[in-house]
């Protein structure tokens, strides 16, 4: 199988391909069910090439995102589709910019990430009981609002949500290191869907 690997390929170039792979997919699913794309449709898509289409649709149907239907010459596959998992993923925003965001995608595309590492700053604050319950609710608050789309969220409930996890930051007195990246990301993004 050497040779079929690009290793000089950055893992966000794999991650971006990836992406690039499940929604042509997703869109040949809407078209027609039933359909198995053959791997020359991909091929007509850069950067998708045989080089580094291989090893990435493994890896999507190592996860149980695409159905890969095998030919005479393995590793390369004859046709392939998506799953119902693939396609829950492409249709959970927040979850497939978080797992394969888009490469170069705008201000929004880091949001996932960033948020995701705010959550789990926010586990690690040395508070306890109500007060830890309750900036925890308001986190996954945050992490629902911004799983609807751009267009669909709610500024004045992001502030207030980012204020009072601020306040929660202070009652521990312990930093929390990405919440002011997210900040900026947030008022960028929404600053962006204003211009629109």
């Amino acid at each position: 199988m050497s040779g079929c690997y690009t290793r000089a390929m950055r893992i966000e170039d794999h991650k971006a391909l990836r992406r690039s792979i499940l929604e042509l997919l997703y869109e040949s699913y809407l078209n027609d069910p039933l359909r198995m794309v053959e791997p020359e449709v991909f091929f007509a898509r850069p950067p998708l090439d045989r080089q580094n289409i291989v090893p990435n649709m493994h890896y999507l149907a190592d996860r149980k995102l695409v159905e890969m239907m095998m030919g005479y010459t393995p590793p390369m596959f004859s046709a392939v589709r998506i799953t119902a998992a693939g396609i829950d993923l492409v249709e959970h925003r927040y979850a497939f910019d978080l797992q394969f965001p888009p490469l170069n995608g705008g201000p929004e595309t880091e949001i996932p990430a960033l948020l995701e590492r705010l959550i789990e700053e926010c586990d690690f604050l040395p508070l306890e009981g109500v007060a830890r319950r309750q900036l925890l609710g308001d986190a996954l608050h945050l992490r629902e609002e911004l799983n609807r789309p751009l267009q669909w969220w709610r500024p004045a409930l992001i502030r207030v949500l980012l204020e009072i996890i601020e306040e929660h930051r202070a009652q521990a007195d312990t930093p929390l290191e990405v919440l002011d990246r997210l900040r900026n990301a947030l008022d960028t993004a929404i600053q962006s869907r204003a211009g629109k």
